[in-house]
């Protein structure tokens, strides 16, 4: 499928007059976590079909596109069905399910034909990359305004001892994720939520076994 697509899509100079949104997806799809998936002869790796559909393909802005924003949680979720239902409670999967467009959805953190395995330091959501992947919305003022979100989340947290040691290249030092979650993300005010108050201790106590003797 791959070599197919790329018969016409491999060819980035004749694909500019179109003005597509990837102009050289073969070449991020093969370098991607599920194109060398695909070259070490893992028959279930995702190829071009998967997402984008075979006859079926609509533009992403068509609401019938597997791509639409909206409908991308499920496309991810044909291969990623756990992590789709986990990510349908969290407060962004139900922003999406309310037509909320600014909700991030799976390829707003992952990206598209680039996504890398989490343990590679260029993953978007590699630890050392969390807190700018995270600051795409959470350090936009257009969002912090529109949903009353907290400001200078992101600028607070850099300068704090997680954050600093982070950037001094800490590969266990706490980012965003460690405290609110992934896919489950939730309101601190949801009982469910990592960071409900009566939460906290558990979640601080993951790196800081004993916490919840001081608190």
């Amino acid at each position: 499928i791959p070599a197919t697509c790329a018969a016409c899509h491999g060819n980035a100079q004749a694909m500019t007059k179109f003005k597509l949104g990837q102009l050289d997806p073969m070449r991020t799809y093969t370098d991607s976590v599920h194109g060398i998936a695909l070259q070490r002869g893992v028959v279930s790796a995702a190829v071009c079909t998967d997402c984008h559909g075979s006859h079926d393909l609509h533009k992403a802005t068509n609401p019938a596109s597997k791509l639409f924003w909206q409908r991308i949680p499920a496309t991810c979720g044909q291969c990623h069905e756990n992590v789709m239902q986990t990510f349908q409670r969290s407060i962004h999967g139900q922003g999406v399910a309310a037509g909320e467009r600014d909700a991030p959805v799976c390829t707003d953190c992952h990206g598209e034909h680039s996504i890398t395995a989490v343990k590679e330091a260029t993953s978007k959501v590699a630890p050392a990359h969390i807190p700018e992947t995270c600051g795409q919305c959470h350090a936009a003022e257009r969002i912090i305004s529109k949903y009353r979100l907290p400001s200078h989340v992101v600028e607070s947290y850099m300068d704090s001892y997680h954050g600093l040691a982070l950037q001094l290249g800490s590969v266990t030092a706490a980012n965003c994720a460690s405290c609110h979650g992934a896919h489950d993300i939730l309101p601190s005010n949801d009982p469910r939520s990592s960071v409900h108050p009566a939460n906290l201790a558990k979640t601080c106590g993951t790196c800081h076994p004993g916490v919840s003797s001081l608190v």
